[in-house]
């Protein structure tokens, strides 16, 4: 914690404006992204692999937000870049809405690409100085529960958020008049959480120790924190192996077992709802073994989402989806507290916001990287006259089997370094 924050009064109702904060904040994502914003692009004519990208473009465009960070380094305020970012990224999501109706059918996905790309960049940069605002009030003993309670805010409106939504459109039939409102409730959302940062303290960000603030001196600075750098490759590998299979679930429910969107959401609560449970326990888990058990600890179960989600079909999707999706309400849980802590438990304190977009670059570039890995051997398997004799829906249920595989590689792996008693230190070395 600064000393600045720590001579703030009332940190219990400065912790709940972030935390109302994060309602609107959610509430205005969720419309504008993920199920929604698919739907939008299905609409408009997008492509399996575009749609595949959708679903995870905030962590996508964090790639590009390492090229921010020297001309972040000129800001002091929490508060006013944060709000200014939230502004920006705001308006151009609400763009994206409007593209049916100003641009020709046959460019509307061609302009769809930047817009989005542009807004996202925006959103995940704000999302970081956000975070490197609000740990600044959030005692680090704590934190684990602490971002369990945030979470579960999170979970509550998207809970709410999918049944109403999924139910609007599929009441008009995934017209466009649909999506219309749903744009229109999150810009309502969008300017009760701008409200609402402005009534939040400001407190002024540590510079980063270093002479010069050129990219190159951007970039070295994290690698040449061991520890850190190898919490990165580890997460880097888990989101690459994850996303050959992950990125395309919305793309199986909707186009492929032609789910509506009130059963593609309903399902998706399964995913939602224990979490609301389930937090707690991680939190606790978490700050009292360690946010590294917890986070090792979590991507087990993901293992399970990928293996049950290989073996549905049209057939069977009923149980083994939501079974899936109850591994995966295990493993979000887990990992969403376990990973944010792990990384502000490693990341020094001097130039955070540095290490947090070095961060989300490599996250991004793995969320880049999954779905062209899926996607090239979605191809390889459609090429294949016999796979769909034998394996209905092969092309993307083997992707699922591929990643299960993988992540429990990965997760051998690091057993047997620890087992060995190897551990990276901040010197380098074993």
């Amino acid at each position: 914690m600064t000393d600045t924050a720590a001579e703030l009064p009332a940190l219990s109702k400065v912790q709940r404006s972030f935390h109302t904060q994060v309602i609107f904040g959610t509430s205005f994502t969720f419309l504008t992204s993920g199920v929604f914003l698919s739907g939008l692009a299905i609409y408009m004519g997008a492509s399996d692999l575009l749609v595949s990208y959708i679903s995870m473009i905030t962590n996508i465009c964090g790639i590009s937000i390492l090229l921010f960070s020297s001309f972040m380094e000129r800001f002091y305020s929490y508060r006013k870049i944060t709000i200014g970012l939230t502004v920006l990224s705001k308006a151009a999501t609400l763009l994206i809405v409007l593209i049916p109706v100003l641009i020709p059918a046959n460019f509307q996905i061609i302009i769809f690409i930047p817009v989005m790309v542009t807004a996202f960049t925006l959103q995940a940069q704000t999302a970081v100085i956000l975070n490197n605002w609000m740990v600044t009030f959030v005692e680090e003993k704590k934190s684990g529960r602490y971002i369990a309670v945030r979470q579960t805010f999170v979970l509550g409106a998207t809970v709410i958020l999918s049944l109403a939504g999924g139910r609007l459109l599929d009441a008009v039939s995934g017209a466009y008049i649909g999506f219309i409102i749903l744009f229109s409730v999150a810009m309502l959302m969008g300017v009760m959480e701008i409200l609402t940062l402005l009534r939040i303290p400001d407190t002024e960000r540590r510079k980063i120790p270093v002479e010069k603030s050129r990219f190159s001196d951007m970039v070295l600075l994290p690698i040449k924190n061991r520890l850190f750098l190898a919490f990165v490759v580890y997460i880097f590998f888990f989101y690459l192996m994850l996303s050959i299979a992950d990125s395309f679930t919305v793309v199986y429910m909707m186009r492929y077992l032609k789910l509506s969107y009130v059963t593609t959401t309903g399902m998706q609560m399964l995913i939602s709802l224990p979490q609301v449970f389930l937090l707690g326990v991680w939190g606790k888990v978490s700050d009292r073994r360690g946010h590294q058990f917890a986070l090792t600890a979590s991507i087990w179960f993901f293992i399970g989402e990928t293996f049950f989600m290989a073996l549905s079909n049209p057939h069977n999707f009923y149980f083994f989806i939501p079974v899936a999706f109850l591994f995966a309400s295990a493993a979000n849980a887990g990992f969403m507290v376990s990973v944010f802590n792990r990384r502000y438990e490693l990341m020094p304190v001097e130039g955070r916001i540095l290490y947090d977009n070095f961060y989300s670059a490599a996250v991004g570039l793995a969320f880049i990287l999954g779905p062209v890995i899926g996607g090239g051997v979605k191809r390889f398997l459609e090429s294949s006259s016999w796979l769909a004799e034998v394996i209905q829906f092969g092309n993307i249920r083997l992707l699922y089997a591929i990643s299960t595989a993988a992540i429990i590689l990965l997760q051998i792996l690091m057993m047997s370094v620890k087992s060995k008693g190897c551990k990276i230190t901040l010197e380098g070395g074993c």
